[in-house]
């Protein structure tokens, strides 16, 4: 079956943390493009004599405007952080998608753990619609562990901080690698140094009551992966979905 492709138009774009960027792209008006949160586009272009594809978790919550926005980090010599970065507003890019299984599906845990490192938390933003409606119809609790190197790494932090202030029953939790408390002024109680793998630990996930998911840095969803099999997770509760140093995406798996 052919690959269907289709353009959009570069809205706008902004500098979220240091060498990352968040693009927002509108649709042609005669285009129509539905996703369920958690999926990612891929991005066609041209790199010397070669059309590559890099692929990119969706940010934008479904409902709140018509454009389709995601984050990417810079990689030194990469040909798409090349490309990427050379965009200006009103180009034009090539794209196919929807894909990925990285969705919250039609069941009913105790708790969703979300964990992710760096771009890998856009899934979960994208998801924060559908989460506020399982938040407020059932006895359902989230926590979501974002790792990254330093507190001005943070992406999306307001709108998880303002959503866990709406939700009692969701928890937002910083954790910084190669930053310690100590070093900061005005701690915020969601804030913690040391990696997500440890964060995850202190939860004591329960393979009986909970759903694992994990995105990210493949070392992060490794040994989480690992931490979870050790304790008695089957893998059809633990979705992954790693993000390797070009931004391409590997497949979810589940």
């Amino acid at each position: 079956m052919p690959l269907i492709t289709f353009t959009m138009t570069l809205e706008w774009i902004e500098t979220i943390a240091p060498q990352i960027r968040h693009f927002a792209f509108r649709l042609n008006d005669d285009q129509t493009f539905t996703w369920i949160p958690g999926q990612f586009v891929n991005i066609h272009f041209e790199s010397g004599d070669r059309t590559l594809r890099r692929s990119y978790s969706i940010a934008s919550i479904p409902g709140q405007n018509k454009l389709v926005e995601f984050a990417a980090s810079y990689i030194e010599n990469g040909p798409a952080s090349q490309y990427l970065w050379a965009l200006q507003p009103g180009d034009e890019v090539t794209t196919s998608g929807p894909f990925g299984r990285l969705i919250l599906r039609d069941e009913s845990p105790q708790r969703y753990i979300l964990a992710a490192t760096s771009t890998g938390v856009t899934p979960y933003h994208s998801m924060l619609n559908q989460l506020a409606q399982r938040l407020e119809q059932t006895d359902l609790s989230v926590t979501l562990l974002f790792g990254v190197r330093r507190r001005e790494d943070l992406l999306y932090e307001e709108d998880f901080v303002e959503f866990a202030k709406q939700h009692s029953n969701f928890s937002f939790c910083a954790h910084y690698s190669q930053e310690k408390l100590t070093e900061l002024s005005d701690v915020k109680d969601y804030e913690y140094s040391g990696h997500v793998q440890t964060g995850l630990q202190h939860l004591k996930p329960d393979p009986q009551t909970d759903i694992i998911y994990l995105c990210g840095n493949p070392k992060m969803i490794d040994d989480s992966f690992e931490q979870l099999k050790s304790l008695g997770f089957d893998v059809k509760n633990v979705r992954r979905e790693k993000y390797v140093s070009t931004n391409a995406i590997v497949k979810s798996k589940s």
